[in-house]
């Protein structure tokens, strides 16, 4: 009798990436596929979804040629957190996706805040979910009859791709559209802003949802009684990935933005330096993400040159280098400023040291993220796990551990994916202690 096996399908900033695992959890097949940059136009970051669906039917091929996909019991999606379109109940795009570092929506922001009764509220920012969603309706559908349309996440749009209108979404994707997740219901002020009909119902992650597309399974070679589980954003799907179990327990990911996390027994939120939190389990994920991130990197470098400088620097030495690296002016956390400055002059004629600076750049605002979380209320961070393509560097981990001084190790198991997968198979990493 052929083993049951559990699909985790992650997608991120500038690429996509999938997970095959057993009943046992471990990783049997793996498939990546690059995706095109997200456009700027009129002001607007955003994506064609049908780039995803692109994407998704690539990875599929690949897994193919690595397992029999007629096995697959369960699948889950990730996706960047607060990326959002709008759709029709059949899931089929009516808007371009606005990506998750938009921040185009102030318009809209206005408009919430006249709403909501909470200065801090988490979707008081114009990258916000809910101001995003609210500036699709007001302009991209302006004049048009509001009924039939829905909001749908990244990770939902794909969900739907393969199994057609969901029932819902999940607590993780959802909170930055304004979902409470202490009183798990949507606030009755946000129907002042959205159609009722527009917002999902809402499910912890790894709840099962619904069954794969029967055109859809013959298409890609699943089983016709594969089921779809809740997903979850890129940044806590690695979370999940790593293991972290306990209060304390600390996840950087380090892909093309970095974000920080810790395992807190209570939700901290705190709009002014970009910090909230997620449910998970008993526990919540209380942390944030940075604007700046590993991308900064690979606009001077390419990953082959960052392995071979970084073995010139030296970890325990300060590069005497001031810098903060962002791709452009704006920073939603440690510190909430969307002024703020890249800063990253002046550039040494030693890449190796251009590429010390600003290692060490990345590696203090992370210690900054997890000082302002414990200035919150928020544990310690007792271990800080590494996720994302930067946790490979053994340079910036010797660094990071000790400018941060804490334990930085990398995580078994960093790729969102792999998370996700777990959310398939029906695991959850989050516990009280005993």
């Amino acid at each position: 009798m052929s083993q049951d096996l559990y699909l985790g399908i992650d997608f991120g900033t500038s690429g996509c990436r999938a997970t095959v695992i057993d009943k046992e959890a471990r990783p049997l097949a793996e498939a990546s596929q690059p995706l095109p940059t997200a456009q700027e136009r009129d002001g607007r970051i955003e994506q064609d979804p049908e780039l995803w669906i692109a994407g998704l039917e690539a990875l599929i091929e690949q897994l193919r040629t690595q397992v029999d996909l007629s096995r697959v019991r369960r699948l889950a999606f990730d996706g960047t957190s607060g990326t959002v379109l709008l759709t029709d109940t059949s899931g089929k795009a009516r808007t371009a996706a606005l990506f998750y570092n938009d921040t185009s929506s102030r318009e809209a922001l206005e408009k919430i805040r006249r709403h909501c009764p909470r200065p801090d509220h988490i979707t008081l920012s114009s990258s916000s979910a809910l101001a995003k969603a609210v500036q699709l309706f007001e302009r991209d559908l302006a004049g048009e009859p509001e009924g039939g349309i829905r909001v749908l996440s990244q990770a939902d749009f794909l969900a739907s791709h393969l199994c057609g209108p969901l029932p819902g979404s999940d607590w993780h994707n959802c909170l930055k559209l304004g979902y409470d997740l202490k009183k798990l219901q949507w606030p009755e002020w946000i129907r002042e802003l959205l159609p009722a009909e527009a917002l999902p119902e809402v499910f912890p992650p790894g709840k099962l949802l619904a069954p794969i597309r029967a055109d859809r399974a013959r298409q890609y070679g699943f089983a016709p009684d594969l089921d779809l589980a809740a997903g979850s954003t890129d940044a806590n799907a690695a979370f999940i990935a790593s293991g972290a179990s306990r209060p304390g327990d600390a996840v950087t990911s380090l892909g093309s933005t970095l974000v920080i996390k810790i395992l807190n027994p209570w939700p901290i939120e705190d709009l002014g330096s970009g910090v909230y939190s997620h449910r998970l389990g008993d526990l919540w994920l209380v942390g944030g993400a940075s604007n700046a991130g590993a991308a900064i990197l690979r606009d001077h470098f390419t990953a082959r040159q960052i392995e071979i400088l970084s073995r010139d620097i030296d970890p325990m030495q300060d590069s005497g280098l001031d810098y903060y690296p962002l791709q452009r002016p704006g920073e939603r956390f440690p510190i909430h400023d969307p002024k703020l400055q890249p800063r990253m002059e002046p550039r040494p004629a030693d890449d190796s040291a251009f590429l010390h600076g600003l290692l060490e750049g990345l590696s203090r605002i992370e210690k900054a993220g997890y000082e302002r979380l414990v200035e919150l209320g928020c544990v310690p961070p007792k271990r800080i796990l590494s996720s994302g393509g930067g946790a490979v560097n053994e340079t910036w981990r010797r660094m990071r551990e000790r400018l941060i001084g804490s334990p930085v190790e990398k995580s078994e198991h960093s790729e969102a994916s792999y998370g996700s997968a777990l959310l398939a198979l029906g695991r959850s990493t989050a516990s009280q202690p005993d």
